[in-house]
């Protein structure tokens, strides 16, 4: 019914009857009462006129068959991926408020979202989990539609329009990655962006286009910013409209075509309020959830300024492309990174046409199911050859480094609670002892021993993980000879008071402590029969870096000598 301009409410209740009116046009407060007291509808269902009336319902059914709704098949991970998606929109459009796209300031912003925004650190932690979630849950979802064969006749433009979402998915984390501009965030990119310089001819070309010159600097973050913020989420939200309408055109495909035996169902439930209801509190849910796991379990750290000058050790590709960088290990970078993953990417396009069996049953697709699993395998185990450390000889001193005392993330030190490591000076030791023929270790320093009993039991468990890997890289790195690893602990920085003079006191409270990982080892070499041959040489190597009560500080650097 048309409302009259003189009948319409004035001021926010107005504004909120139509804010209302445009998402559930014909819905007026007796049919909302009639909706939650679960009242039958009357005739005609006003209920059902929200999808021929309503913009934001014409792409939704009106309703949906009970298998359909059905989560031990679909899972929700559809529906779950569009979630992710409204998610990352709300908390980037806060984010984006206070973030500055200059390298100048990028870093500096993201510090102050995190320490001095209400909030902030919650929304940037949110936004950098719910990145990862909505890459993990499209995959998740395509492998479902593969598996279930529902890529099939009359399915097929649903199959493809998935395929871009899963495009656009990859390029929109991509494309978030750099902005932070920590050393994290500019080594990715520039690993991730260096294989377009693999294509033949117009690899170069594409390499300059997309980072705005011949290394990642600020055209490179403004690109990816503008690429982050409009390109990719307009292109993103197009195609989710089509793939949307094309599966309530074609309905999701159902279950019991799986089964030779099992028939279908006939019931169906209405959109609204069965599904929108269920919709809204699972919402509710993993809202909560989230915000619970980003309070309690995940941090999403920044680490050191980005410097191009300083390439951190083990720096790797986000991991939704370590297939690809496993691949890129295997040979030559055009045959492997662009020749094999394009056919792979062009075989998932055309799926639907390239598998011409009319058959869903499980029965019926041995051939299709035993290729999908060992494709699955085959993925799984060229990611993990994506690894950093995978293929690449590793060295002792700096694998040490790396896992105890990193210059970029969290290392085995960090770990432990701040009030858990030694208040005072202490020095562990782990050297070889010729006259035992095995590595030994104590407390040195103040006085020369067994570990004293009263040290935390988690800061000694760390200790004995440290002698197990020396003497693990002792065996594994055959130059890094009878190593002598020193751990420092050390108070750095106390708090601070004025006395009455107006002189600056410590007092009690340590606010930050210096970790300092020193290690000595004999030099060895081969010689022109490549045989091992120790030299009078000492090698040399430190690190360290600082811990703070409120959070590790960055501030540590290497310190190789010979």
């Amino acid at each position: 019914m048309a409302v009259s301009p003189e009948s319409k409410r004035k001021g926010f209740g107005g504004w909120l009857t139509e804010v209302g009116r445009s998402f559930f046009p014909s819905m007026g407060a007796r049919e909302w009462r009639e909706t939650l007291r679960g009242e039958p509808a009357p005739r005609p269902n006003p209920r059902m006129r929200v999808h021929s009336n309503s913009f934001w319902y014409h792409i939704r059914p009106r309703s949906l068959s009970e298998e359909a709704t059905a989560w031990y098949y679909t899972m929700g991970l559809g529906w779950m991926s569009f979630f992710f998606f409204v998610l990352e929109a709300i908390t980037g459009l806060v984010l984006m408020i206070y973030y500055s796209p200059s390298p100048n300031e990028a870093y500096a912003t993201m510090t102050q979202i995190m320490n001095d925004v209400p909030l902030g650190g919650l929304m940037r932690n949110v936004h950098r989990l719910g990145a990862h979630f909505m890459v993990a849950v499209v995959i998740l979802h395509m492998l479902r539609t593969y598996f279930t064969a529902s890529y099939k006749a009359p399915r097929q433009f649903i199959w493809f329009t998935g395929m871009i979402l899963l495009f656009m998915t990859l390029l929109l984390s991509f494309s978030g990655y750099l902005l932070p501009w920590d050393q994290l965030a500019f080594w990715a990119v520039t690993i991730g962006s260096s294989m377009a310089d693999a294509a033949p001819g117009v690899g170069p070309a594409i390499g300059r286009l997309l980072r705005g010159g011949a290394e990642i600097g600020a055209g490179a973050l403004l690109r990816f910013y503008l690429l982050h913020i409009f390109m990719l989420p307009m292109l993103t939200i197009i195609f989710i409209s089509i793939h949307y309408y094309a599966v309530r055109k074609q309905e999701i495909s159902p279950i019991h075509e799986l089964f030779e035996n099992k028939k279908p169902t006939k019931r169906k439930i209405p959109f609204l309020p069965d599904q929108v209801f269920f919709e809204l509190a699972v919402i509710v849910v993993l809202t909560f959830a989230f915000i619970f796991i980003n309070n309690f379990f995940w941090d999403a750290k920044l680490e050191n300024h980005a410097n191009a000058l300083e390439t951190p050790q083990h720096t790797q590709a986000p991991w939704y492309f370590f297939w690809l960088q496993g691949m890129l290990k295997l040979g030559d970078k055009i045959v492997w990174g662009l020749g094999i993953a394009g056919i792979i990417f062009g075989a998932l396009f055309l799926l639907p046409y390239i598998d011409r069996n009319p058959s869903r049953r499980f029965k019926d697709r041995k051939f299709a199911l035993a290729g999908g699993i060992v494709s699955l395998i085959v993925f799984i185990v060229v990611s993990y050859g994506g690894l950093p450390a995978f293929g690449i000889q590793k060295v002792g001193s700096n694998e040490l480094a790396v896992s105890y005392v990193p210059v970029e993330g969290e290392g085995r030190v960090m770990e432990v609670p701040f009030d858990q490591v030694p208040q005072e000076k202490f020095v562990y030791k782990v050297y070889y002892d010729a006259t035992k023929d095995a590595f030994v270790d104590g407390e040195f320093g103040v006085a020369e021993g067994p570990l004293p009993e009263a040290l935390s039991p988690v800061f000694k468990e760390m200790l004995l993980e440290l002698k197990h890997d020396v003497q693990k890289w002792a065996e594994y790195d055959v130059l890094f000879v009878r190593p002598t690893v020193t751990l420092t602990i050390e108070p750095w920085l106390y708090q601070q008071d004025t006395d009455a003079a107006g002189f600056s006191t410590a007092v009690d409270g340590i606010l930050q402590k210096r970790v300092t990982l020193d290690m000595e080892w004999t030099t060895a070499g081969y010689d022109a029969e490549g045989n091992l041959v120790e030299t009078p040489e000492k090698s040399r190597y430190t690190q360290y870096k600082f811990l703070n009560r409120n959070g590790v500080v960055h501030v540590g650097d290497t310190e190789p000598r010979n």
